[in-house]
């Protein structure tokens, strides 16, 4: 069966520093690592509207005329191709029929199944993780470790279904074989009623990408 690429892996590229560069329209000046693999700039979570590798290390972005007046708070740069050590975000998103392979392929298995609900697939109704049922829960300070240890249950839950899964299939290649799930970090914050998680995901080839896994709830 051929997977169609649903979940988008972007890598994050290290911003060592950021000045206003001196030049019209309103730019950034970035500097960082391995920039030459720059696919796209956000600044404030909205897509730079031009940007010049100058180097590796260089790059010139224009700010979104929407935030000429705003504070910058945050500046990422993304690379469409993953790297092991380096952090990836993930992103649900229909760009083409696509077909996947490789490490995205692995990710985007374990992503749908961390938040399936045991039961929602009739054909196979052990499988899933879990991870949708604790959308919405009430949470409050005392209930935090309770909800850590359920997010790594799912996450290991995941893991061994997808080692079962696999199991079976030889044909699979290693840069598509799950070698380990890992929960990094789990954190809650309180203010904004917001859980997030880091998973670190690592092919038998010896590709990895971070599924950093954020949902609301409420207190």
């Amino acid at each position: 069966m051929t997977d169609i690429k649903v979940l988008v892996i972007r890598d994050l590229l290290r911003v060592a520093k950021v000045e206003i560069a001196t030049m019209n329209p309103f730019s950034l000046d970035l500097q960082g690592e391995d920039f030459n693999r720059a696919t796209s700039i956000l600044i404030n979570d909205l897509p730079s509207p031009e940007y010049i590798i100058l180097s590796k290390s260089h790059i010139l972005a224009q700010v979104p005329l929407s935030l000429k007046n705003s504070p910058i708070t945050k500046v990422t740069v993304l690379a469409e191709r993953p790297a092991v050590g380096r952090d990836s975000l993930l992103h649900f998103e229909v760009q083409s029929l696509k077909k996947l392979s490789g490490v995205q392929r692995m990710v985007q298995l374990f992503c749908k199944l961390v938040m399936q609900t045991a039961g929602s697939d009739k054909f196979n109704p052990t499988v899933g993780g879990g991870l949708l049922q604790l959308v919405g829960s009430n949470v409050d300070q005392s209930g935090q470790g309770a909800l850590a240890a359920a997010i790594s249950s799912a996450v290991t839950r995941t893991r061994d279904q997808i080692f079962s899964m696999q199991s079976k299939n030889p044909a699979i290649p290693p840069d598509e074989r799950l070698l380990s799930a890992t929960t990094e970090a789990v954190g809650f914050d309180s203010s904004t009623t917001t859980v997030h998680a880091s998973v670190l995901l690592r092919a038998m080839s010896g590709d990895q990408a971070v599924a950093n896994l954020t949902s609301g709830n409420n207190t």
